[in-house]
Order: C-alpha cells, then sequence, then structure tokens
C-alpha cells in the first residue's frame, strides 16, 4: 500500500519550500481549513505551481499526483519519489494511479491534482478531461481549490528566466462530501472548471502587478503570427518581437503585455485563423520533419528520424523506429489533447506509450498543438 509523506522528511523539506516561495513573491491572498480526508485541485501555468501550492497548504503532507514520466527526469525524479508522489498516465486510464489516489484518501491524507494535465502555454487555464469529474464522484471526500494567480507572469513555461514579481494563491472549499452524494458527474465538471479557471491577461488588465522585464526568448514560438500583416515569422530582440516580413514590433512589457495584449489574446487570434483554414479547407493537412522521442528503459532517448503529417483522420509518423522502418497511425478521434513543450515537439500518448516528436521548425509544435485538438472535436461531434 501507497504511503502519506514521510512527516520527517517532509516537514522540514517542504517549510524550506515555503521560505522560497516566499523570497521568490508567493504570496497567500486567502485560506480555508482544511478537513481531511481531501483532494486540492490546482490550475496549472508554471513549472513552479507544485512550490506555491505546497507552501499555502503548509504545513499539510500532500501527495501529489504527478506526470510518469516526470519520475524519470534526473531533476525531478529523486524529489517526486521522496514525496511519495503517484505516477499517473498522462491522458490514458490508469487504474493503478487511481487505486493509489483512493488509498491515500483512506488514510484521511491530502490529494493534490492538476486537473488540466499540462502547463497551460498561454496562461489561461485550458479544458481538463471529463475523468477528473468521475474521479471526484468516487472519491467522495472533501475538495479545495488552490489557485494560483500570476505565476505565469513571474516564471513562465516559454522561458528559462524569472521575471521577479508577486504570485498570489487563494485557497477555498469548492465540494463537501456530503454535497457530492447529490451530485452527478456534469455538475461536478462544470463547478470545477467554473472555479478552477484563472486568465492571466483578464486578472492582470485590472491588478496591474508589475514583472521585471527580461529577455523573451522563445516566446516568438508561441506568439508566431505578426497581428499586423499576419506574417507566420516573428524574431526577438530583448524584450521585443519583430516580424520578419513588415517590421511590425510586438513590446513585452512589465504587465506581461505585448503592446497592449496578453499572450492569450494573441494566441487565440492565431488559433481562430488556424481553425477558418481547417473549415475551409477539406483537404488540410500538416506535415514536417521529426525525430521520434521514446523510452529506452527509463530514460527518453532518439530513436529515430521520419516525418509526422497531420489530417482529419490521423496523426501518421513514417520513418525510423530503433533501426527499423515504421509507419505508426494515431486516429485524431482518439487523440483529445496533444501536450507540448513549446517550441520544441508535441507528445502523443497511446497503449500507455509515450511518443514523443522533436522538430526543428519551432512554430510547429503550436500549429500542430492547435489543429490536432480541433480536428479531434471535428471527428468527435
Amino acid at each position: 500500500m501507497i504511503k502519506r509523506p514521510n512527516p520527517f522528511l517532509w516537514l522540514p523539506l517542504a517549510g524550506i519550500l515555503k521560505i522560497s516561495a516566499y523570497l521568490q513573491g508567493g504570496r497567500v491572498v486567502q485560506k480555508t481549513r482544511i478537513k481531511r480526508p481531501a483532494i486540492i485541485l490546482t490550475n496549472h501555468t508554471s513549472f513552479r505551481d507544485y512550490i506555491f501550492t505546497t507552501a499555502a497548504l503548509y504545513p499539510h503532507r500532500i501527495t501529489y499526483m504527478a506526470a510518469a514520466k516526470m519520475f524519470n527526469e534526473p531533476e525531478r525524479g529523486p524529489f517526486l519519489r521522496m514525496a511519495r508522489a503517484i505516477p499517473k498516465s498522462s491522458f490514458q486510464s490508469d487504474t493503478r494511479s487511481v487505486i493509489d489516489a483512493l488509498s491515500i484518501l483512506k488514510q484521511k491524507g491530502i490529494l493534490s491534482i492538476f486537473p488540466e494535465g499540462q502547463i497551460s502555454y498561454h496562461g489561461t487555464s485550458l479544458r481538463p478531461p471529463y475523468s477528473i469529474a468521475k474521479f471526484i464522484k468516487k472519491a467522495g471526500v472533501n475538495v479545495y481549490v488552490a489557485q494560483i494567480q500570476n505565476d505565469y507572469l513571474m516564471s513562465p513555461p516559454w522561458s528559462d528566466k524569472v521575471f521577479k514579481g508577486k504570485v498570489f494563491t487563494r485557497v477555498f472549499p469548492l465540494f463537501q462530501a456530503e454535497e457530492l452524494k447529490s451530485l452527478d458527474e456534469a455538475s461536478i465538471y462544470q463547478a470545477i472548471n467554473e472555479k478552477l479557471s484563472f486568465n492571466t491577461g483578464e486578472f492582470n488588465r485590472v491588478q496591474r502587478h508589475k514583472y521585471q522585464i527580461q529577455a523573451i526568448d522563445n516566446l516568438e514560438t508561441l506568439v508566431y503570427r505578426c497581428p499586423k500583416c499576419l506574417h507566420e515569422g516573428l524574431s526577438v530582440n530583448k524584450n521585443t518581437l519583430v516580424c520578419l516580413k513588415c517590421g511590425h514590433v510586438l513590446t513585452y512589457d512589465e504587465y506581461g503585455f505585448l503592446n497592449g495584449e496578453s499572450v492569450y489574446e494573441l494566441f487565440e487570434k492565431q488559433r481562430a485563423d488556424l481553425v477558418a483554414k481547417i473549415d475551409a479547407d477539406p483537404g488540410f493537412a500538416l506535415s514536417v520533419p521529426v525525430t521520434l522521442i521514446r523510452y529506452q528503459g527509463s530514460v527518453l532517448a532518439p530513436v529515430g528520424t521520419g516525418v509526422l503529417s497531420l489530417d482529419r483522420e490521423r496523426y501518421r509518423y513514417e520513418g525510423e523506429d530503433q533501426g527499423k522502418q515504421v509507419v505508426l497511425s494515431f486516429s485524431t478521434k482518439t487523440i483529445e489533447y496533444l501536450p507540448s513543450d513549446i517550441g520544441k515537439n508535441v507528445q502523443i500518448y497511446a497503449d500507455n506509450e509515450l511518443y514523443m516528436f522533436q522538430m526543428e521548425d519551432k512554430i510547429m509544435p503550436q500549429k500542430f498543438v492547435i489543429a490536432g485538438e480541433y480536428l479531434h472535436k471535428l471527428a468527435t461531434k
């Protein structure tokens, strides 16, 4: 049976994280009494979210559910195992992780889940898989939200830099155990979407919290289209994006806006444009050279090169895999989410396998994300 975190390790190490969170600008602006057993749901806009969640809930011992691939990463894996976190196969049914999670709750523990399953690349909450509502209904325990505000502006997922400024955390109740008995899954799911949702741009347009300006390298792979001439291809010059065709300049300011628009607003215009192209073209397709990366033992490593293509019906990889020529096919009907390391790759999770497709063309990962998730919606209407 999986055990709750060791208190003799948790209390001092989580205490250090609490101090670290404060020094990084973390402030808890709303707290509530946590009645165990409990589930904590947290929005996900930065790699540092777990620091601010731990700090806001300290001294409570938290059992985190984390993507299984993170346990094999040398910088995070040892800490996850030390914290007795539960590995979860991303965007797939994972009976073992559900059993472990319910076991923690039976021990009157506290379980932390990031329902979106991935970091929001544009700073506004993503739609979580429906399975979270099913799990909460089955668990039947108290549920709370730890909403983290503006972590995206302090430590954005598209950058390895820290833009010093404040991060705010609100902890508040979402469901009481007794209440869940009378709620159906659809009502639970709707409430999760409403209460967990956070739009960084909307929030900071009103609050006007300031963040230290840094170079914005790699943002051009996320915001890749010029809003003036619609050319796809921007370059970075310190804290500006410059159109390679018309020279239009977008300046990233201390509030996290580019010429007054949030990253999310600019990204949504790109998304709408690509969706319109898909709707107008029955033969729409994308194709790009890739390096296929898969697990070799416990390590992710390149296993071959080839071409990844996407049309209305499927993703198709044709190329090498461990010295053999293969064709891999994945239906758009079954691939609902397409996680991505911004400007680097897209990831397909199928049959308890991870297929990572690394791309040299740095704007193609986001185009695949937009197109793939929209084609899934069309395929499942």
